[in-house]
């Protein structure tokens, strides 16, 4: 179990630059050098939430310090990199996001694997996987299409993902019923898959100015 939270990041890494090529540019080699610090000082400050007695206080642990945020981090550090022009390709937000959160995997699969909890060492690469991928391709939908329906819908799936990861982390720490935590699981694998799918079927190639080539073609934007 170690061994997956380990490696599963890099791999899908690799797999997910294969699958939306051209998603990399300078900007990646500073995402791992800040995701090493990041996991650095978490690794030794440890979280920022102090775990509490009620569910709710539980939920909000979770959410800061395991799942979503760690998630949500790289994502608004690139869109702030667009905003200051120091990154230029904006179908870069899932590379430059895992590409940040590899040295976390590796050190949390350290600190994990002494305390011998599979849920984190299985469950946490996961769903960090699954707030990245979710993301990326709600955002690369938006610069295919950008109607009002399409945009405001992607605002609010990006709105939805990082609470319904954590729930299905919260549940499973908290052992709810098994239905309500392989419902979770299975909603959040399934606009998992549902993203990487048409991510496959509809790959953005080269994002250039104003113009998306994707396969195919060129989708004016």
């Amino acid at each position: 179990m170690s061994v997956f939270c380990l490696l599963w990041i890099p791999l899908f890494f690799l797999f997910w630059s294969a699958l939306v090529p051209y998603s990399i540019d300078a900007s990646g080699a500073l995402a791992f050098i800040l995701g090493s610090v990041v996991a650095i000082l978490q690794f030794f400050f440890g979280n920022l939430i102090a775990g509490g007695a009620f569910e709710r206080e539980r939920w909000i642990g979770v959410f800061v310090d395991l799942v979503a945020l760690p998630a949500l981090l790289p994502s608004l550090v690139y869109a702030l990199f667009l905003l200051l022009r120091i990154a230029k390709n904006p179908t870069g937000f899932g590379s430059f996001s895992l590409l940040w959160l590899a040295p976390s995997g590796i050190l949390r699969a350290v600190q994990w694997g002494v305390e011998n909890d599979p849920a984190k060492l299985l469950l946490i690469p996961a769903l960090w996987t699954s707030i990245v991928v979710c993301i990326a391709f709600l955002i690369n939908l938006c610069l295919r299409k950008r109607t009002l329906v399409v945009i405001m819908g992607s605002i609010a799936g990006i709105a939805l993902i990082a609470p319904l990861a954590s729930t299905v982390y919260w549940a499973f720490f908290s052992q709810k019923m098994a239905l309500v935590r392989w419902t979770f699981l299975s909603g959040t694998l399934a606009l998992t898959a549902c993203a990487i799918v048409i991510s496959w079927l509809f790959p953005v190639k080269k994002f250039d100015g104003e113009e998306i080539v994707q396969k195919g073609g060129v989708c004016n934007t």
